[in-house]
């Protein structure tokens, strides 16, 4: 099968609008919180944000895996692995969602000990967590539900999905922070809605779009023991990258919140516009992901081939349109944040380190869908490792070195080294398509 840049287009652009939105619901909650012109709930949303980001960063797998195995079931052209390949993660994510907020109370209290926020913040952050928790399972299981669309390839469809709940979250947050007057808990509200709209939708499609019956999904649903411990075994991998992840981002509020209120506040902006550039890259990866994992269904070496290619041609392009943009309207992007002189005076020292964003993460960014599109995990665990204990060694000297200047400069050789230690193993993806 040739892949065309037309091809790849069909399926890269509704990726990247998709996944661009998800970042933009932490963008609007800070922006709009922001607004109300008070450092300690902006730093609230995002305590909070990181949060329940790292519950669901946690088990984000659910949909990385589901679309490599979804990808790679539409290559076999085999109804039951399609049906599997959604049931199972479908009914894991549920039941983990639900565990979730039965142990809430132990989840804030770890969280609160981990970041160490002011107790003004922690007030605020620990209002919008109480609120949130309760979308845990929706969350999750929205993650399988659009993983399989991903992995089919039904790209519209995903883009219908997500931008439809995150755009209704965007109207519930001005309605309910600006009319209502809620505050911290109004834009926990529009999020907790948002959440059990999409979940609605994404069923919905599924359903109508599949070709296959209820009763047949139904069928799936059971799991034996042998079945159960074969998907953990396969996500193990997954989940130790995502725990690196989790650490890393920890470590960045961790360390924003003791260099002062100001600063946290300052660094969830600036985090913000990384989130959005990040999930830009994630499209592509998203599209390199269900070609890649047709070529391993297929056995095809040279539609793999082609999918490194078209994957290298579009990150560059991105980098570039990315790297002009920020260049560009670096100065603006905060006021649509904030008013406060304070937090627009660091933001301005620190947007240099915006500028150089996408080239350092571009390429790990998208490389990384390739790798979890066929199933070869074990690369990206070690390399997440590697990268992780980089990150941890250069924190130790760099804060102290250069402040914020020294937390940022670990940030972006945290991006450099996923890159770095990912590449070189791109071979053992080819022994699967031989």
């Amino acid at each position: 099968m040739t892949i065309t840049h037309k091809d790849y287009s069909k399926i890269a652009f509704p990726f990247i609008i998709s996944t661009v939105t998800q970042p933009l619901l932490g963008a609007v909650d800070t922006a709009v919180i922001g607004q109300m012109g008070i450092a300690e709930l902006i730093g609230g949303v995002a305590i909070g944000t990181v949060i329940m980001n790292t519950i669901y960063w946690l088990f984000g797998f659910f949909r990385v895996s589901t679309t490599g195995q979804s990808a790679i079931a539409l290559g076999k052209g085999c109804q039951s692995s399609l049906i599997n390949s959604l049931m199972r993660p479908f009914i894991l994510s549920a039941s983990v969602g639900f565990i979730f907020i039965i142990f809430q109370s132990f989840i804030w209290q770890g969280a609160l000990w981990v970041i160490s926020p002011d107790p003004l913040v922690a007030e605020q952050a620990h209002l919008y967590f109480c609120i949130l928790i309760y979308g845990a399972p929706f969350v999750l299981i929205n993650y399988s539900i659009i993983g399989w669309l991903m992995g089919q390839a039904k790209a519209k469809e995903t883009l219908y999905t997500q931008v439809f709940g995150n755009l209704l979250n965007i109207v519930l947050d001005v309605i309910f922070v600006f009319y209502f007057d809620l505050g911290v808990a109004g834009v926990a509200y529009a999020s907790l809605i948002a959440q059990i709209t999409t979940f609605i939708i994404g069923i919905t499609i599924v359903l109508k779009t599949s070709n296959i019956s209820v009763s047949a999904f139904l069928q799936s649903t059971k799991i034996n023991k042998k079945e159960l411990s074969a998907i953990v075994s396969s996500n193990s991998d997954l989940l130790i990258r995502t725990v690196c992840i989790l650490i890393f981002f920890n470590m960045i509020a961790r360390t924003g919140s003791q260099l002062g209120t100001d600063v946290l506040a300052t660094n969830a902006i600036l985090m913000q516009i990384t989130f959005i550039i990040s999930y830009m890259f994630d499209g592509i990866a998203n599209a390199s992901s269900v070609f890649a994992g047709k070529s391993v269904g297929q056995k095809d070496q040279a539609m793999f081939n082609q999918v490194i290619k078209l994957n290298a041609q579009w990150t560059a392009g991105f980098i570039i349109l990315l790297t002009l943009l920020i260049v560009i309207f670096r100065n603006s992007l905060i006021l649509l944040f904030t008013d406060q002189i304070e937090l627009i005076t660091l933001y301005h020292t620190m947007a240099p380190w915006l500028i150089i964003f996408p080239l350092v993460a571009g390429f790990g960014l998208t490389t990384y869908g390739i790798f979890t599109g066929t199933g070869t995990t074990r690369p990206v665990r070690d390399s997440s490792l590697a990268t992780l204990f980089l990150f941890l060694v250069m924190l130790m000297f760099t804060v102290n070195w250069w402040g914020n200047h020294g937390l940022w400069f670990a940030f972006t050789a945290f991006y450099l080294g996923r890159i770095m230690f990912l590449y070189p193993f791109i071979y053992k993806i080819k022994q699967k398509v031989i």
